[in-house]
């Protein structure tokens, strides 16, 4: 019995606590998550009495992320925080997300000193656009336009701080976490760079890693990674085959309910009237998962050129496809000359090119 006890004792895991004092939150459930190789999986859930509940966590990876959430199917109304295995406190307004402050570790001491500076600059942003749009909605356009100026003066010089906070802070898993989060924004070569410029490796500059290498296959002078889509006759339509058969290919993808899609259509639609018979072959694919939308939109659209569906998100994966419309353009070698061309850039690449 003592042998079981003390063995028992030697297994037990040490616990955590995150204490939430959020106003607005009585009876409200709330989930604790945690990001297990960038995906969430819940831990822990409680329901708030009067400001405060109380939830617990085992011991993990100093570096793991976790994630409070009212929804547990909510994937943007999301606080993320680190812990380091310490008690932590959160504060905060539950309407007001973006002031929570987390306290009980150093990372996020840095991390809240890092949020103070930016919170002037987005409620500045934010006061500014909501004055263009008034200004827009009463009919003064010159004033609206200036507005929308300095708005966009303003989210550069957010965007340059950001990157240059980045830049400054090579050495923390925390830098590593932020960049993962925003490579969309930043873009590969600016996230690049930042890599490139890391003094340690976490989990994070690991994740990054990998999305470069992936990057790297989609960036201008890249071969075309080959895939075989299906037409809605059954036909299979090989990429390889396409692109030895003509001068260039136009690799786009889109859907049905994607509105910027079907607004970039009718420029698809005049370059391929315009330079098919030079050499010029487009290769839709669509990321709809209702076959009928997909057919009614290709009709209604008068898209002529080669149409196939990516229902497995096969050839969206291998493309890096994040957002739609996103189109790749290759030479007759494979080669990528061209991406996201959009609207009279697609045109004015064409006429270069014939």
């Amino acid at each position: 019995m003592v042998a079981l006890l003390f063995f028992s004792g030697c297994n037990k895991t040490k616990q955590f606590t995150v204490t939430l004092n959020l106003d607005n939150a009585d009876q409200k459930t709330v989930y604790l998550c945690k990001d297990v190789d960038g995906k969430e999986v819940c831990i822990d859930t409680a329901v708030f009495a009067g400001n405060q509940a109380v939830l617990k966590a085992d011991f993990d990876d100093p570096q793991t992320c976790y994630i409070v959430k009212f929804d547990p199917a909510e994937h943007c109304e999301i606080f993320q925080f680190f812990t380091e295995n310490q008690n932590t406190v959160i504060t905060g307004d539950k309407e007001a997300r973006e002031k929570w402050e987390a306290k009980g570790c150093a990372i996020m001491d840095d991390y809240n000193a890092y949020r103070q500076e930016l919170l002037p600059m987005e409620e500045s942003m934010m006061a500014l656009f909501n004055e263009s749009q008034e200004a827009y909605m009463s009919g003064d356009t010159v004033k609206a336009a200036e507005l929308f100026a300095q708005v966009n003066a303003a989210m550069e010089d957010y965007q340059n701080y950001r990157f240059d906070y980045f830049k400054n802070h090579p050495d923390t898993y925390l830098t590593h976490f932020m960049v993962l989060r925003e490579v969309d924004d930043l873009g590969y070569e600016k996230v690049k760079e930042l890599a490139d410029g890391f003094t340690t490796e976490s989990m994070y500059s690991k994740r990054i890693n990998d999305y470069l290498d992936q990057q790297a296959k989609v960036q201008e002078g890249a071969h075309f990674m080959d895939f075989t889509l299906k037409t809605a006759e059954g036909e299979e339509v090989n990429l390889e085959k396409v692109i030895n058969s003509n001068r260039v290919v136009l690799v786009d993808f889109w859907a049905s309910w994607c509105g910027p899609c079907r607004g970039e259509n009718p420029f698809v639609k005049a370059a391929y009237e315009k330079y098919h018979a030079q050499g010029l072959e487009i290769v839709g694919v669509s990321v709809d998962k209702d076959e009928a939308a997909w057919l009614k939109a290709v009709a209604d659209d008068g898209m002529s050129w080669i149409q196939v569906r990516d229902v497995d998100n096969t050839a969206s994966t291998d493309y890096m496809v994040r957002f739609i419309p996103s189109n790749f353009l290759y030479d007759s070698n494979g080669v990528m000359i061209a991406k996201g061309l959009r609207g009279e850039e697609l045109e004015a690449k064409l006429a270069e090119i014939f």
